[in-house]
């Protein structure tokens, strides 16, 4: 039997323990953070344009649609996006998205912030593009490097990609691509390629239509929002397929497939998963466009105390 005296010293031992408890778990935290694995990663995507002269016949149906948990690359010359410009970046990753209210505008640190486009002096594959470039029938469509911490399948981001020539408020090139950390590195492709046509009335075609990239939600609100939105359907003699969409200035009343300027025409995904080595140059092969890239360790430098 515990006598009565050592009963109340374990009891006060116990509770400093749990007292405690949240701050060795902060501490712990903070240290995770320091600890993370970072790299430098460069990734270039081209587009193979003698690669249909078959007109292969490319799945009508493809699946496509962004990740929830998704992080975008920033221009570290560009000011800070408004609070209100769009709904939010994912949750997860708000604490690496910096306030304009507080850091009055200071500079990113590009040596410790994720997700920051490099200068392109700070790119090993700057040849490999020039010589894509160079080549016949091929186009660069994406080429960009930054650092970011990596973390295992269930807590990483995917990173929203755009690239090519813009057609309306879509571009040539548009998914993401998500990089893991396990024991090995890990690459996992979510793109698509889109031809576009432009958008005379036509009735669409089979094609699914494509998703809005994740940054382009705002939450502004209308001057009158209690306002009845007319529609070009109201009037009998006046119907959708009638209208000119180079002169009416009424398409935010269209139907969506209406409002766009452009209609895909053909749309082919690059879905595929790569297990990688740092420090090695991959390619993953499609017969209308390719992507490198190489992943190297970086060590981040500690925070300015």
């Amino acid at each position: 039997m515990i006598q009565r005296p050592f009963y109340r010293i374990a009891q006060r031992i116990l509770s400093s323990l749990l007292i405690a408890l949240p701050v060795l778990l902060l501490s712990h935290g903070s240290l995770a953070d320091d600890d993370e694995r970072w790299f430098q990663v460069e990734v270039i995507i081209f587009a193979r344009g003698n690669g249909d002269s078959g007109e292969e016949n490319w799945p009508r149906n493809p699946t496509l649609s962004y990740p929830f948990h998704w992080v975008e690359l920033r221009d570290p010359d560009a000011p800070p996006p408004s609070r209100f410009s769009r709904l939010s970046e994912s949750w997860s990753e708000s604490r690496s998205v910096r306030d304009p209210l507080t850091d009055n505008l200071t500079p990113p640190d590009l040596e410790r912030e994720p997700y920051y486009r490099l200068p392109s002096s700070e790119r090993e594959l700057n040849r490999h593009a020039v010589a894509l470039a160079r080549h016949s029938g091929h186009r660069v469509l994406f080429h960009e490097a930054w650092r970011q911490p990596f973390r295992d399948n269930r807590e990483a981001p995917a990173l929203v990609i755009s690239g090519g020539d813009a057609y309306g408020s879509h571009f040539e090139l548009e998914g993401s691509i998500r990089l893991t950390l396990s024991r090995y590195l890990h690459l996992n492709t979510n793109l698509w390629l889109t031809r576009f046509d432009p958008n005379t009335g036509q009735t669409p075609g089979t094609w699914p239509q494509l998703p809005n990239r994740p940054t382009r939600y705002s939450v502004d609100v209308p001057a009158q929002i209690d306002a009845p939105l007319s529609s070009p359907f109201e009037n009998p003699e006046r119907n959708a397929w009638g209208l000119d969409l180079r002169t009416d200035t009424t398409t935010a009343n269209l139907p969506e497939f209406l409002r766009e300027p452009y209609l895909p025409s053909r749309i082919v995904t690059m879905n595929q998963q790569r297990r990688m080595r740092s420090e090695e140059l991959h390619y993953l092969d499609h017969p209308l466009m390719g992507l490198l890239i190489r992943i190297t360790p970086y060590d981040r430098p500690k925070a300015a105390r």
